[in-house]
């Protein structure tokens, strides 16, 4: 073991290589800072390695298996078999692989040192690093950012044992499609699961204790979630207590917690991860991601971390997001952002076209939210095919304080599913073209 006082000076040590880490440290490295990364398993973090990027691969092959089904009725040639999941499984390899790889060559691009292992603080301005069984590397920094990002939390009612009952991201690696399926948690993550399983023939119950899914997005986005999992063929069970002794497979999604333990941070003089508009914990700490609290999201994590490179490199900037969106890769998909209290201008996808010849979408909805009458627009929910990506334009609309009469005015091409936005807002103004007016 490699030990005492010897140790490396470095400029900006990062703690974690997620979306967070990497991202603030190419944007430090892009100004002049010399940086090293420390990272325990792959850069890229729990987002591209093991959740948002292999979810939405699973998502987007369940929908494309349930797709083809449903319009066999429109002449697509049926289905010959169960889908084959472990050729998804290789899939799925290959395309994080090719991610991670990308990340990696930025990094080296970039001139970014990355050391695998896992740090902890041994000192105010010292990092212990294990790099292996029976080696250790000490860093002194002159900065260091915290992006550990976050773990999941147990079900008190089954432990995760590895195999039967895991936390959500285990559940992407299934190379069968389980007989039955207990979801447990009512987040974006236990609705994307119970979906996903659901539409490639598992039997899923999704168990939440409370009385709606998603329970901090917009009600009748909740309610378009338990609608959705209940047409793919889930079964929904919420505020009531359920057993996982009934199912083949348990996956848990009570939420997450910052992961913290084992970092040490006393010995750094840390007493909570507490930030400031510019991640900064102390003079020469700072903490970006799922780490500070706050909805586990990873373009939330990249926003900061590139404010905190941004400091880092002597610029005068701060995380200030007016809009933050989220969004579910379910059925429908669902985009939110932004507050549900206002004047509401709502439009019903069954009245656009695009919806109704290419997706049936017909329960689907745009519902756009003013701060009064022609006011700006303060928050936006979204119901419908390509949902996840059309609230990228309402969020600019509330960052950039746009209107009802700005978005009713904006040309939006037809037929699309953008066309809900401006129609909404039409609503909303009192002049709907498609829709009857409201009395």
């Amino acid at each position: 073991m490699v030990a005492g006082d010897q140790s490396d000076p470095v400029d900006v040590l990062i703690i974690g290589g997620g979306p967070g880490g990497y991202v603030a440290a190419l944007r430090a490295a892009q100004l002049g800072r010399s940086v090293t990364l420390v990272e325990m398993k792959r850069v890229g973090g729990l987002c591209l390695n093991e959740g948002c990027i292999p979810s939405k691969q699973l998502a987007r092959f369940a929908a494309v298996y349930a797709s083809v089904r449903a319009f066999a009725s429109e002449g697509m040639p049926p289905l010959s078999g169960p889908p084959d999941m472990a050729a998804f499984q290789r899939a799925r390899v290959a395309a994080v692989d090719t991610l991670v790889g990308g990340v990696e060559s930025l990094l080296k691009s970039a001139k970014v040192t990355v050391v695998a292992g896992e740090a902890r603080f041994v000192g105010r301005t010292r990092v212990c690093v294990q790099t292996g069984e029976d080696s250790v590397r000490f860093f002194d920094f002159k900065d260091v950012v915290i992006a550990t990002g976050s773990e999941p939390i147990p079900w008190a009612a089954a432990p995760f044992d590895g195999e039967r009952v895991v936390e959500a991201s285990r559940a992407l690696e299934w190379d069968s499609v389980p007989g039955s399926l207990l979801v447990v948690g009512g987040d974006y993550i236990a609705v994307e699961l119970t979906v996903a399983w659901a539409r490639l023939g598992s039997r899923v119950t999704l168990a939440f204790r409370d009385d709606r899914l998603l329970p901090g997005f917009d009600a009748d986005l909740s309610a378009a979630a338990l609608r959705g999992a209940q047409q793919v063929g889930a079964e929904v069970l919420l505020g009531a207590p359920v057993s996982a002794s009934d199912h083949e497979r348990v996956a848990v999604s009570v939420g997450r917690r910052p992961r913290i333990d084992g970092l040490d941070l006393a010995a750094a003089g840390i007493r909570e991860v507490k930030v400031d508009a510019q991640m900064r914990i102390d003079r020469h700490v700072f903490a970006i991601g799922d780490v500070t609290g706050g909805p586990p999201l990873a373009h939330r994590a990249m926003m900061q971390g590139r404010v905190v490179g941004d400091v880092l490199g002597g610029k005068n900037s701060a995380f200030d997001a007016r809009a933050m969106p989220q969004v579910v890769f379910g059925e429908p998909e669902l985009a939110t952002v932004g507050s549900s209290e206002g004047v509401v201008g709502r439009f019903p996808l069954a009245a656009l076209g695009r919806a109704v010849i290419e997706a049936k979408a017909t329960s689907g909805f745009a519902k756009l939210v003013f701060d009064g009458e022609g006011g700006p627009l303060v928050g936006a929910h979204l119901a419908g095919p390509r949902a996840t990506d059309l609230i990228a334009e309402l969020a600019l609309a509330v960052e950039m304080g746009a209107t009802a009469e700005d978005l009713a005015l904006t040309v939006h091409a037809h037929p699309t599913f953008a066309e809900a936005a401006f129609e909404a807002a039409e609503v909303a103004l009192g002049r709907p073209i498609h829709v009857r007016p409201r009395r």
